[in-house]
């Protein structure tokens, strides 16, 4: 079993009368409205089971201690909050923030996963966490849901019947003292990370972070994951995509003059191999300067089953900001 530290911390409990929502910028509201809230609550599959079913799915695959993670998991529950830009024809952001106990890759306590909802008018778009807190953009559609990526908790948005939709999920407040609890954590691994965009959700970009000041690592896991996305949409063979966008994430977001950054590009890759997006036949211990160029050939990575249905289900994303 994993070790949980922090149940007391991640499970707050807060009485009705206690809540208080000042945690934002001068010149915005927030608060607590469960009906507009749930009303525009994001579709997803695979919050409360995803874990699990991976675990049962890819069981004699992969590493014992992720397989043990993912079965140990609970979700703690997903806390919203509405900020509003005051005066007339001010914006509104509904802050979503899914919220486990641990997640298996990389291996951590507590883990919030953001997806905050922006109301324009009649149309409105979301801006989530792909990996690591890199954010995406994507225009809201009737049909649109939010896959949740297992071991990750990481989203990709797709469209999904109302068969595959998860269903009984509640949005709990998302008040200051939550906010206090989860930012003052005293292991960084398993503290919220996401501060400024929290107070002001209307300066958040995508692509972007949603950490005010994302490290080099950060960054690179960012820019190489936004290169696999890209070219999984543009080449009809799945396969196709992932190798290529996999070279294109070298070459444009490591490069050999900036080797420094190869330990994030090849976290990211094991850590997709882990949770069975992708097979990698060899150890990424072992990969070096001298051999990059021999493990960028075709064939070093290839896509699985799981990994195909993810992206091939997922839908077009903004580049522009957020």
């Amino acid at each position: 079993m994993v070790e949980k530290e922090f149940a007391d911390k991640l499970h707050v409990k807060v009485p009705l009368a206690n809540l208080s929502f000042k945690e934002h910028e001068s010149g915005l509201s927030a608060n607590f409205d469960k009906k507009l809230l749930q009303e525009h609550l994001p579709r997803t599959q695979g919050i409360v089971t995803g874990d699990r079913l991976l675990a049962d799915t890819l069981d004699t695959v992969m590493p014992d201690s992720t397989r043990d993670a993912l079965r140990d998991t609970d979700f703690v529950g997903v806390f919203g909050r509405v900020v509003r830009q005051n005066g007339q024809g001010g914006g509104t952001c509904l802050q979503y923030f899914y919220v486990w106990d641990y997640q298996a890759v990389p291996a951590h306590e507590g883990d919030y996963e953001p997806i905050f909802v922006y109301l324009d008018g009649p149309r409105k778009y979301a801006v989530y966490d792909s990996i690591h807190y890199c954010t995406r953009k994507v225009h809201l559609k009737p049909n649109t849901a939010f896959r949740m990526i297992p071991g990750w908790h990481s989203f990709l948005p797709s469209e999904l019947k109302d068969s595959e939709v998860d269903e009984g999920l509640e949005v709990r407040p998302l008040s200051d003292k939550h906010l206090h609890s989860w930012w003052t954590i005293p292991d960084e691994e398993a503290r919220l990370k996401v501060e400024g965009f929290v107070r002001d959700p209307f300066m958040l970009k995508a692509p972007g972070h949603f950490m005010d000041h994302p490290d080099e690592n950060a960054q690179t896991m960012c820019c190489s994951f936004l290169q696999i996305e890209r070219a999984m949409k543009e080449f009809e063979d799945p396969r196709e995509g992932v190798v290529t966008g996999v070279k294109r994430a070298f070459a444009n977001c490591v490069g050999l003059l900036a080797l420094y950054r190869l330990g994030a590009y090849l976290q990211l890759l094991g850590e997709m191999n882990d949770i069975g997006m992708v097979n990698i036949p060899v150890s990424l211990k072992s990969i070096n300067v001298a051999t990059i160029g021999k493990m960028l050939q075709d064939g070093f990575v290839s896509l699985t089953k799981a990994g195909g249905k993810i992206f091939g289900n997922s839908q077009n994303q903004d580049d522009e900001s957020g």
